[in-house]
């Protein structure tokens, strides 16, 4: 296994799966892209992709904006063989017929004459961001390069890929643990996980009140909470 640039876990052909055991799920479009359960939906629904043309929308996706060469695209999706390019074009119409992209040139996945492709519609990650029509709070939730805001009411933490926050570990329940958020009080609650969740190097059995930069672990991802306030005045500045 290796990180790339992003520090996203691949494995050796280069393929991004998960964030440091976070699933990522791209959203795009009417579409969401599910690396951890190596999904696509579309409105909603499940949408099939063979193997290889889901890693080259998983490629283009997790690239973006870059554009990846003809050449790079066969080392990457076709390590070990020799495709035609009638093939790679193939593959490209299949995932444009998969996620809606009409048009010529493709809107979503866009043709850069004479070189190869790049993924060219606006994305965001889907697990860092509070669901739809839920109320913010001053709480978020931190991992290696990720941040999540944590919404009021509760927030569900697990392996189902339907989570609040999915995190791809077989040590980790479909529904592991759940962070409530009150207004200033935040509490971490296990779910009756088989294997538990951690704070301070005990597992919990009970809700525990969690308090500015506490860590708790959950599989083998450590994640530190944090409660960030704005209530504190300006200070005025003295001139001598």
């Amino acid at each position: 296994m290796r990180r790339n640039s992003r520090g996203v876990l691949g494995d050796p052909w280069g393929f991004p799966w998960v964030f440091r055991g976070i699933i990522v799920r791209v959203e795009f479009g009417d579409c969401v892209l599910d690396t951890g359960t190596r999904e696509l939906f579309r409105n909603g629904k499940a949408v099939h992709l063979a193997p290889k043309a889901f890693r080259l929308l998983e490629l283009l996706v997790e690239g973006r904006p870059r554009a990846f060469s003809k050449d790079e695209i066969h080392k990457k999706v076709w390590p070990d063989a020799f495709v035609s390019e009638a093939t790679l074009a193939s593959l490209i119409a299949e995932i444009r017929e998969s996620i809606g992209d009409t048009g010529k040139d493709g809107r979503l996945i866009r043709t850069v004459h004479g070189f190869g492709y790049a993924f060219g519609a606006a994305a965001r990650d889907s697990d860092a961001a509070a669901p739809a029509g839920s109320v913010e709070s001053s709480w978020k939730m931190i991992w290696d390069d990720h941040e999540v805001p944590l919404p009021e009411g509760e927030t569900i933490l697990g392996r189902d890929h339907l989570a609040d926050v999915c995190i791809h570990s077989e040590k980790v329940s479909r529904r592991h643990a759940r962070i409530r958020i009150q207004r200033d009080n935040a509490t971490l609650e296990d779910l009756g996980s088989k294997n538990g969740t951690y704070f301070g190097g005990e597992r919990i059995s009970g809700p525990v009140r969690l308090a500015d930069g506490d860590e708790f672990r959950i599989g083998s991802t450590t994640v530190i909470v944090r409660a960030v306030s704005d209530t504190h005045s300006t200070q005025t500045e003295i001139h001598e």
